[in-house]
């Protein structure tokens, strides 16, 4: 029987390259799925890079082979024989855009080697003097403004609250201005494409929201902004959307349109509260399913017996304040 395979956190990846290349001693801090003893680690391609046990032990299979400036990501060994008047490691573990850390360090120190670590981390005397305690870079990433980083602007609250209304209206202001790139990730049209063959199972609908997140996150990348206005639900799985995007170097924007389910379940232009109440749709959020209210919402909209536009400027004067955009 073929071993499973699982894909790591960006930050388990760095230690488990750290590991192998002997600067931080075993075993790899990974949690496998229940009933798994024994996984096999693989890349963002796939590609299989060490087998791992319940317990932590690596057991090599491949190096990392894929990214930019990998070449300057050298074992102790490879630094001493490549460097042996010295050398300059550059900290660039936790950084969302490592390729600028790497152009800053090279311009400002030549010759520099990578470490997938971050500098703030309680390991790092014990990483240097695996590297002979070499010099350390102190280039920093350039800073991008608010107002040009990549944004995901996501929309939660309960079906008929108002949220796809807004986000629309929303689209259509930056779209006037014509100043950022924008994409929408509107929740019925991402199931028709992106998520076309899922369920409305508690566990498919959480797929559908990282599926949503993931494209968001590779979109704010690339210093565009994602609409996003899914019901999304759950605590958990909202904050493994702002993973994604904080990961990818944008900023995660989260507008909870608080409308009472009283008033959605009023409006029901779909017909869905009446199907959920007697019985013919399962696991609907608000009557069988639980909407958790998110505690870390940048801003509060309650759309109850208001206008779009009284209700958007909600959002767009919570954006000004914090600097991503001026919609005003």
């Amino acid at each position: 029987m073929p071993t499973p395979q699982i894909h790591p956190t960006t930050r388990e990846l760095d230690d488990l390259e750290l590991i192998l290349s002997g600067a931080l001693p075993g075993p790899l801090a990974i949690t496998l799925p229940d009933g798994m003893t024994e996984a096999e680690l693989v890349d963002a391609e796939g590609l299989p890079l060490a087998r791992v046990t319940l317990t932590g032990d690596v057991t090599p299979l491949a190096r990392p082979a894929y990214g930019p400036f990998r070449r300057l990501y050298l074992t102790p060994a490879e630094a001493r024989e490549r460097h042996p008047d010295g050398f300059t490691v550059v900290f660039v573990g936790g950084v969302a855009d490592r390729p600028a850390l790497l152009r800053a360090a090279l311009a400002a120190h030549g010759e520099v080697v990578a470490v997938p670590l971050p500098g703030d981390d309680a390991r790092r005397d014990q990483v240097l003097a695996a590297y002979d305690n070499p010099r350390v870079a102190d280039a920093t990433a350039p800073a991008v403004p608010r107002d040009e980083q990549g944004l995901v602007l996501f929309f939660t609250g309960l079906s008929g609250s108002g949220k796809s209304t807004l986000a629309r209206a929303l689209m259509d202001r930056l779209l006037e201005t014509g100043e950022r790139t924008v994409t929408s990730l509107d929740g019925d049209v991402v199931r028709r494409n992106l998520s076309a063959g899922l369920t409305f199972s508690k566990e498919d609908r959480e797929t559908n929201i990282r599926r949503i997140g993931w494209v968001a996150a590779e979109i704010s990348r690339h210093g565009g902004v994602a609409v996003c206005s899914p019901i999304a639900p759950f605590d958990a799985t909202r904050r493994d959307v702002r993973g994604y995007v904080e990961e990818a170097g944008g900023a995660f924007f989260l507008i909870h349109v608080a409308t009472p389910l009283e008033e959605c379940e009023r409006r029901d232009r779909k017909g869905l509260y009446a199907k959920a109440r007697a019985g013919e749709i399962p696991e609907f959020t608000g009557i069988s399913s639980p909407y958790e209210e998110p505690q870390d919402a940048d801003v509060r909209v309650d759309t109850t017996g208001r206008t779009i536009d009284d209700a958007l400027h909600d959002v767009v004067t919570a954006l000004h304040a914090a600097g991503y955009l001026d919609l005003r």
